[in-house]
């Protein structure tokens, strides 16, 4: 369940804000992430309809934002009710990675 209807980052100086009408347009003009041809710097999806999607992919789609951070990203489309999940292994489960979790 969404826990709000409308949710803001800011990146740079600029501060962005989205709904989740704005994030499923932006799902519908992306391609969903293809796992026989996985991005190999997005290791963070996220669940629109019945399609996964690449989390930043689809934040900067979302606001035109640039150099969205993994972390905000992913805090923000669960706040307006989207699913998101991670590939992992080894020392990722036990520890997470810096660039993902800090």
């Amino acid at each position: 369940m969404p826990t709000t209807t409308e949710t803001a980052f800011t990146a740079g100086e600029v501060t962005y804000r989205r709904t989740a009408d704005r994030v499923r347009a932006a799902a519908a003009r992306l391609a969903p992430a293809d796992s026989s041809d996985p991005h190999p710097n997005r290791t963070w999806y996220v669940l629109v309809g019945t399609h996964l999607y690449y989390v930043v992919d689809l934040v900067e789609e979302a606001t035109g934002a640039e150099d969205v951070k993994v972390k905000t990203a992913r805090l923000r489309l669960a706040e307006l009710g989207f699913p998101g999940c991670t590939m992992a292994w080894n020392t990722l489960l036990a520890e997470g990675h810096p660039g993902h979790t800090g």
